[in-house]
């Protein structure tokens, strides 16, 4: 089940080695006790408490599956090879990762800001934030990874130097993490990476005092170096460091006993963007440094208040050495102001068809930046992706026979059609912008729970009701929060008007507006006063007095003639205002704020929502946006290319904000259809949606895909709301609860041991594999199929594929043909779960 797509998403680490060694001869080796497995059972439950434990059955599937030595099982990559084996190395390994390094970084990010002073240095880092800063009594430096920018300041200077940052978006934790312990002196803060090559831990004493020494190595392209990290056991946080460089003259061994040869840290409470602001301040002229010749260009200064905002050429001082320095014309970073963007010009279309039109777009797009496009997706990879993206689920097998067999030269574009007009599309379109507009651990069980909000967008989204309407019965609603649906909204925000406006910035403008809330905002041109004026149009929403601790089933949602907002350490209030305007807000009645600001909002004037709403479709379907991250539009962070989102976002205003034609027009695409798999590597190519860039499938389509591939019997399925039930389904809330996963990219993996046991134990898996439940292993049974038939339809459930000749060999050998009967049917179960942990079928590519 090798999986060329995967190659460039998956790079070969130390660890995936290990493993296929560990594999090769596990599988060669006799019969696992049951014993072991109950006591590993038991480790995995001292370790992670309340993970799933193994079932009865599973223990036999994998008593089964180790005691055949089969070439097939040791062919397998490594995310497809029995999740028990990756357990086993993280309960009885030395370099468990309860103490590695990743799950290091996963506190620290939780955390908040790390620091510590030694020498007359001092740096912190905020690795939620993306930042490190380093200074001394001469400067200050600051590292964004997610900007990709290095700022320095020397504070006897009236400039602040930038120069880029060359980083792949999967290193910047470590990246940030070496600049933190490295400093600039060593290189932390410029272009050369580093990767961890090695790491080991073991239990130590420090003073009297349990800790966990983590030693790791790490690579540059410059040298390789040693870092040695005490670890509080209970928190996984870092305590004290020392780092070994290859090139200096100390002893490299550690010496945890002499804890002065470490370097102390500390945690902090306060906000890493108060720091940023009280040294980077926005109002100071940015001069940008070319990295390779060491010039300055000029940069545009934006004033602090926006209303007064323009875009000047800053002249950069003399360079130390007396000579001149030239600046073109034309030297400007950034195309405009994000508080100044224009309302979307419509223009005529170049062949009549928008498919045709972001075709020739980006065609010239590659053209223009010398970029190769990879070959088009097989029938197969592409069927199954789209199946993904626009319905959250894999075909059926009948689907995709059907697919294959049909000769037709427009079968792609009536399957899109078909799939934009059924249930399933909306119902996970609904689960996809609820995770949007309702953060991740509200409980709203009180008011319905998520599931309310959920069926109120799919009955929206299958009306086809345009997107400006929705938007407007969102943000409209009234009511008591016992009525639930839209108003699950208002009480996930518990009514509170800054609350509301970060949220709606977000989703709806792409603007993170928060970070006005408490100081003018460090990086863009939106000052406290901006966000307060946005907030006020919430401020009349009938509630009590004072903060809200919870909000109450009885309270509800109406606009009232009193309320007003004033920024922190005011007593003035702050009257409405729109973000890109100056002007005065006429209300002809007291209770008009929220009808005013949907009334701008979903305006077609409005410059934000049709460019906001393109670039999040746009997002959905290839895994990042042409801003990204998508809710992040501003001066620091233009579009990959403004003809591209405003070519979108123009035919959705012509369409009348139709959210399923913009799909359409995306799924069409000549670069939609572009494989994930490539030859070579090439960054670029993905930067320019040249090649489809491979995503994590959500937790909801994970059990989708599941229920669709196996038919368990303990689901439910009712052709008239789509293939799977999506609404009122107890086992499928539950197997959300154990496999959600931290938020982030769709392209990088947040999943963990827990997602791991819950696929590889959990009771859908089990009930989904079962000899007796699984609907799919049942109809396996039927006498009239062959083996090859029947292997044919555990791949196309599955995979949605054929197995490949590879791979049917293997499973030649691994099912033969004189198999009946139980053993038979044991060993097409132990496929079918292989195949259900296989890093291919929990992908989309």
């Amino acid at each position: 089940m090798t999986n060329s797509h995967m190659n460039d998403a998956s790079p070969e680490t130390v660890e995936d080695r290990e493993l296929e060694q560990l594999l090769a001869g596990a599988f060669d080796a006799p019969p696992v006790p049951r014993s072991l497995l109950k006591r590993l059972d038991q480790r995995i439950s001292q370790e992670w408490g309340e993970s799933p434990r193994l079932a009865d059955s599973n223990m036999a599937k994998l008593q089964r599956t180790f005691a055949r030595s089969s070439r097939w099982v040791r062919a397998l990559p490594i995310a497809t090879a029995l999740a028990v084996v990756v357990i086993s190395i993280a309960v009885f390994n030395s370099s468990s990762s309860a103490y590695a390094w990743a799950s290091m970084l996963n506190a620290m990010s939780r955390q908040g800001i790390v620091e510590f002073e030694q020498d007359g240095v001092s740096r912190w880092m905020s690795l939620s934030e993306g930042w490190v800063s380093e200074s001394t009594a001469e400067s200050s430096i600051l590292l964004d990874v997610n900007k990709k920018v290095v700022l320095r300041r020397r504070h006897d200077g009236t400039v602040i130097e930038r120069a880029s940052l060359k980083i792949d978006s999967g290193e910047t934790r470590d990246r940030l993490m070496f600049a933190f312990i490295a400093g600039d002196s060593r290189g932390g803060f410029s272009d050369t990476p580093a990767s961890v090559i090695d790491q080991r831990w073991k239990k130590v004493s420090v003073n009297g005092t349990a800790r966990i020494q983590l030693d790791v190595e790490l690579e540059s392209m410059e040298s390789r170096s040693a870092l040695h990290v005490l670890v509080d056991p209970a928190t996984h946080l870092p305590v004290a460091y020392r780092m070994d460089f290859a090139d200096a003259e100390t002893d490299r061994s550690p010496a945890v006993n002499a804890a002065n040869r470490f370097s102390l840290l500390s945690y902090a409470n306060d906000s890493a963007a108060t720091r940023v602001s009280a040294v980077f301040p926005e109002n100071m002229p940015v001069v940008d440094i070319d990295a390779a010749t060491q010039t300055k260009t000029a940069s545009i200064e934006i004033s602090t208040r926006p209303e007064q905002a323009v875009a000047e050429i800053v002249a950069p001082k003399p360079r130390a050495d007396g000579a001149s320095v030239s600046v073109p014309h034309d030297a400007v970073l950034f195309s405009g102001d994000a508080s100044k963007w224009k309302p979307v010009q419509i223009q005529p279309s170049a062949s009549g068809d928008a498919v045709k039109d972001l075709d020739i777009l980006l065609a010239s797009l590659w053209e223009q930046n010398s970029v190769h496009p990879v070959a088009v997706a097989s029938d197969e990879e592409l069927l199954r992706r789209v199946y993904l993206d626009l319905a959250g689920r894999t075909p059926s097998v009948n689907e995709v026979r059907d697919y294959l067999k049909d000769p037709s030269v427009d079968r792609y574009e009536r399957l899109v059609s078909r799939l934009l007009d059924s249930p399933d599309h909306s119902s996970h379109l609904a689960a996809r912008f609820r995770s949007f507009l309702i953060p991740e651990g509200v409980d709203l069980t009180n008011f319905g729970g998520v599931e309310a909000f959920e069926k109120w967008l799919a009955g929206r989204f299958q009306s086809n009701e345009s997107y400006d309407k929705t938007v407007q019965s969102l943000l409209l609603a009234e009511g008591r929060l016992v009525q639930s649906g839209p108003l699950l909204f208002y009480s996930a925000t518990k009514l509170e008007a800054d609350q509301l406006a970060g949220r709606t910035a977000r989703v709806f403008l792409g603007m993170r507006l928060e970070c006005a809330q408490c100081h003018d905002h460090p990086f863009e041109p939106w000052t406290q006063e901006d966000f307060w004026g946005f907030a006020a149009f919430f401020a009349r929403i009938s509630r009590p007095r004072g903060k809200l601790e919870n909000v109450s089933t009885v309270m509800q949602v109406r606009d009232v003639d009193r309320g007003e907002v004033m920024m922190p350490e005011s007593t003035a209030a702050v009257p409405p205002k729109f973000l890109n305007g100056s002007e005065e807000i006429l209300l002809e009645k007291a209770t008009q704020r929220r009808q005013k600001l949907t009334t701008w909002l979903t305006g077609r004037d409005n410059p934000y929502f049709a460019r906001a709403t393109a670039n999040r479709v746009w997002s959905m379907l290839f895994g990042k946006g042409i801003v990204n991250p998508v809710d992040d539009f501003g001066v620091g962070n233009p579009p990959l290319s403004p003809e591209l989102l405003d070519l979108l976002a123009g035919h959705f205003l012509q369409t009348d904000f139709n959210l399923k034609e913009l799909f359409r027009v995306v799924a069409l695409s000549k670069a939609y259809r572009l494989s994930s798999g490539a030859d070579e590597f090439d960054e670029t190519r993905q930067e320019w949606f040249a090649q489809m860039n491979v995503k994590m499938l959500t937790a909801e389509q994970v059990y989708d895909c599941i229920t669709v591939a196996t038919m368990p019997s303990s689901t439910q399925n009712n052709d008239m709301m789509g293939l799977v039930t999506r609404f009122g389904n107890v086992s499928r809330v539950e197997f959300l609860r154990e496999f959600r996963t931290p938020s982030g990219r769709s392209t990088e993996y947040q999943g963990g041991i827990p997602q791991a046991l819950t696929l590889m134990n959990g009771t859908l898996i089990d009930s989904a594999t079962g000899l007796a439940s699984s609907g799919l292993l049942k109809s396996l049974q039927a006498p009239f199929f062959t083996r090859d038939q029947r292997i044919e339809i555990l791949y196309f459930a599955t995979l949605s594929r054929q197995p490949r000749p590879t791979e049917k060999e293997l499973l030649d050998q691994y099912i033969t043909e004189d198999m009946s009967g139980n053993e038979l049917r044991e060993a097409l179960s132990d496929v079918l779960w292989a195949l259900l942990n296989s890093a291919e079928f929990t992908m989309n590519h």
